[in-house]
């Protein structure tokens, strides 16, 4: 009974030894990896301080015309005066709005014209050169069209950002549909898989990142796209505001809410980064 269980024991051996090490390199791994986050931002902080402290020295010496480029220190007085105010927040808040708004009804759109694209070649080449025609149109030139035929109101500021997200996705979209290896493609019905396995199992993986990618760059278009309608004609968000403040010359308050606006797209585009990251865990 004791022989069988020191045997036993000793076959057991091994395997803890390689679970055990298994265990200590995944820790090391990951201490690797939380080392490298820390240091990288360390250094990100370090060359964001080092810009502003030469930004604001030429600012204060001379180097540099305050009234025009303002300076690190004008514009973080603007914005503790004005993040507490609800009126900033408001506008924020409708500029969001009208970006997500144009970009999502874009983002849908742009994925499912795609999709009826790929199916019929026929129907792609018809409307390729049309579609070629108005994706080279200047469309920020027509804000001052929208603002008049839809108002102040979000609605213009939604159809602007929309006539720049769509093209961009729809391209993404098209690039990621047509990247299938015919190798797969034939596979797949080989193995005799349904329409549905086959577009669910095979098409939309593969489209995935090239969609993504489209839907990030669209994402920032959206948000230039609504400031410039704003700066046109709107009674409010962020985009009205530049346009106040330009007129009036408070250039701080200008790269203020420049500053803010960056960072709610880049907070944006991060988020959407995660989402993308969740739904391609598997890659």
């Amino acid at each position: 009974m004791n022989t069988n269980t020191s045997h036993g024991a000793a076959q057991l051996a091994p395997e803890i030894d390689k679970q055990s090490w298994a265990e200590q390199e995944a820790a090391r791994m990951v201490a690797a990896k939380q080392r490298y986050l820390v240091s990288l931002w360390f250094w990100r902080l370090v060359v964001i301080a080092a810009l502003l402290g030469i930004w604001q020295v030429a600012a204060d010496t001379g180097l540099v015309n305050k009234f025009f480029i303002s300076s690190p220190q004008d514009i973080g007085r603007f914005l503790v005066e004005n993040l507490g105010e609800t009126k900033f927040w408001e506008d924020a808040w409708i500029t969001v709005q009208e970006t997500l708004w144009g970009f999502g009804i874009a983002g849908i759109l742009g994925v499912v014209v795609a999709f009826v694209l790929v199916q019929s070649r026929m129907l792609r080449e018809v409307l390729d050169p049309i579609l070629s025609f108005l994706n080279s149109l200047p469309r920020v030139a027509f804000a001052p069209l929208f603002v008049a035929f839809f108002g102040l109101g979000m609605m213009s500021k939604i159809v602007l950002a929309f006539s720049l997200c769509f093209f961009i996705v729809l391209n993404g979209a098209l690039t990621g549909l047509g990247s299938i290896d015919p190798d797969l493609r034939l596979l797949t019905r080989q193995l005799g898989a349904s329409r549905l396995e086959y577009f669910t199992k095979l098409v939309i993986p593969n489209a995935l990142p090239s969609i993504f990618a489209a839907l990030r760059l669209s994402l920032i278009y959206g948000f230039l796209a609504v400031v410039v309608g704003e700066m046109i004609g709107s009674n409010r968000g962020l985009g009205q505001q530049i346009a106040y403040y330009s007129g009036v010359l408070r250039t701080d308050a200008v790269f203020a809410l420049l500053f803010v606006l960056g960072l709610i797209a880049t907070f944006a585009v991060e988020l959407l980064r995660k989402i993308e990251n969740y739904l391609l865990r598997w890659q």
